[in-house]
């Protein structure tokens, strides 16, 4: 019994890190004039942290709106 607790509680734990691993937005509602190449940016896509953030930084200062 005390097996399947922990099998259970294991399994919530990874799924709960594996989901918040991987953080990104999908940017669209963009002005007529702005033609993006990709709409979903994700944190694992770039180098670091820095590097996502500025990427939707840019992408939002063109008008586009990023969720």
């Amino acid at each position: 019994m005390k097996s399947k607790y922990l099998f259970s509680a294991l399994f919530l734990f990874l799924f709960t890190l594996a989901a918040c691993g991987k953080k990104c937005v999908t940017c669209s509602d963009c002005p007529s004039e702005v033609t993006l190449e990709q709409t979903e940016f994700c944190e694992s896509d770039f180098g670091d942290k820095d590097e996502y953030d500025q990427a939707v930084a840019v992408v939002q200062a063109f008008g586009c709106d990023c969720k």
